[in-house]
């Protein structure tokens, strides 16, 4: 297994983002109010004034000349959102375009992509896309919910239960940032977080493994033709980010 990396395509953690005296994802569950805070988000990240609950550093962002949407949200933001946009993979499977140029670069021909969404898996092949809920009993909300070895084994055995049975490669998508060393950082799954390969190490049938952070993987389907800086966002359970620069 081998993080993902680009040399001009980076992460932005962007969910804690504060806006309207809130973060942004504690603004999701009213969708009016997270676009308008979203809105104001936008244009303090653009000015390089804006600010995370967490102090994440955004300064790469400022002055941002394009700005991409992608996701289950997409769309409905791409309509409510004041400041200007390009639509560019609505719906649940936007890290398809990544995935497909990730796939031509390793030269797999019977690839697969993973994507571990906050709320649903998505699997990905050339041919095929299908998204399966995640069951909140089992895997319940929260980096503790359950205890760390339970919480990890039962990832597994669904990720396990729906992986294809021949694939020559593999492309993880995963809801964390992922730092330098390779290592997950926090998210609501049990047990998700800390050195990648140990929590998946011999999951995938010995076939070559890519992982990364699922925003960044998105971005990667879509690079700037004229090489604007631009911010792709990614709204779904929450909001992600990824800067082409």
């Amino acid at each position: 297994m081998r993080p993902f990396h680009h040399p001009h395509l980076q992460g932005l953690e962007v969910w804690q983002g504060i806006a309207r005296h809130a973060t942004l994802d504690q603004l999701r569950h009213n969708k009016p109010v997270y676009f308008a805070g979203l809105d104001e988000f936008l244009s303090e990240l653009h000015a390089g004034s804006a600010q995370t609950a967490a102090g994440d550093p955004l300064a790469p962002a400022a002055g941002f000349e394009r700005l991409l949407l992608a996701g289950g949200d997409a769309a409905e933001a791409a309509a409510a959102l004041r400041w200007p946009n390009h639509l560019a993979a609505p719906g649940a499977f936007a890290l398809r375009a990544g995935a497909e140029t990730i796939w031509r670069e390793q030269g797999w021909r019977n690839p697969i992509a993973i994507d571990l969404g906050q709320t649903r898996l998505k699997i990905l092949t050339p041919h095929d896309s299908r998204a399966i809920e995640r069951d909140e009993a089992h895997l319940p909300f929260g980096p503790r919910a359950l205890p760390e070895a339970k919480g990890r084994a039962r990832l597994r055995d669904w990720l396990h239960s729906h992986l294809p049975a021949e694939y020559d490669g593999v492309l993880l998508a995963l809801p964390n940032a992922i730092d330098a060393t390779g290592a997950a950082e926090s998210s609501t799954y049990p047990g998700l977080y800390g050195p990648v390969e140990p929590l998946f190490d011999d999951l995938f049938a010995n076939a070559p493994v890519i992982y990364g952070n699922d925003a960044i993987l998105t971005a990667r389907g879509y690079p700037p033709a004229n090489h604007e800086k631009t911010l792709l966002l990614t709204l779904g359970f929450g909001v992600g980010a990824a800067l082409w620069y």
